[in-house]
């Protein structure tokens, strides 16, 4: 797809840590860790939708996997963060929990996990909509979690973590994102506004940023239709 007839969200989403709005706590407790070697076996991200759950699964995924090794050195220049900005990463899977719920999907998943990865450090699974299993597959999930092989990590993103089982949260690492500031929002909109040359007044992108509430994909979407 051209660059320039993507959707603002898509066009503008962040690729490394650097670029990520309002969750430097975050941020800069995943690199500590990954620098630490202290990488867990399940990362699980929470919060509101449009936030930046699966962007930043796909940035943990990339700094774990980069063959550049140190996060900000890459640049998405090495051949595995490329193909896993364009989901074409062969250790690197990433699936919607909303559409795959069933005990059998998860099955299949545990069977791809028993080979190693090919061309990468870990083989990584990212199930976003974590929730949205059914009962009998995250009893299957479980065991894997319990006991993964060193080379298999989990990411899971959820808008809903209270339909978790406890026993899936305790095996991970848990990061809580924050709604977006208002101020932190205004500042990136009006950046994009101009990037893109919109002719949009202050008021107008304050007002974007108020019925978004928190949400960088909400305020991008409705950018996109003002200009």
């Amino acid at each position: 797809m051209n660059n320039n007839s993507k959707v603002l969200a898509l066009k503008y989403r962040p690729q490394k840590f650097d670029d990520l709005i309002g969750q430097k706590v975050v941020a800069e407790t995943i690199i500590n860790s990954i620098k630490a070697n202290k990488i867990p076996n399940a990362y699980l991200f929470t919060g509101i939708r449009g936030i930046g759950k699966t962007t930043i699964a796909r940035i943990v995924a990339k700094t774990l996997n980069c063959t550049n090794g140190e996060e900000n050195k890459c640049q998405d220049k090495c051949s595995n963060c490329e193909a896993i900005t364009n989901s074409s990463h062969i250790d690197v899977l990433e699936i919607d929990a909303a559409s795959k719920t069933g005990v059998d999907d998860v099955r299949e998943l545990i069977e791809f996990s028993r080979y190693g990865p090919t061309s990468s450090k870990y083989k990584i699974f990212i199930i976003d909509e974590v929730h949205m299993l059914s009962k009998q597959a995250f009893n299957a999930l479980l065991k894997t979690l319990e006991e993964p092989p060193e080379y298999l990590k989990f990411i899971f993103a959820t808008t809903e973590v209270k339909k978790i089982p406890v026993t899936v949260i305790s095996r991970c690492q848990r990061f809580d994102l924050l709604r977006i500031k208002s101020s932190k929002l205004f500042e990136f909109v009006k950046k994009i506004k101009n990037k893109e040359n919109g002719k949009i007044s202050d008021d107008a992108i304050k007002l974007i940023v108020k019925i978004s509430e928190g949400s960088v994909r909400d305020a991008l979407s409705l950018l996109d239709r003002a200009l």
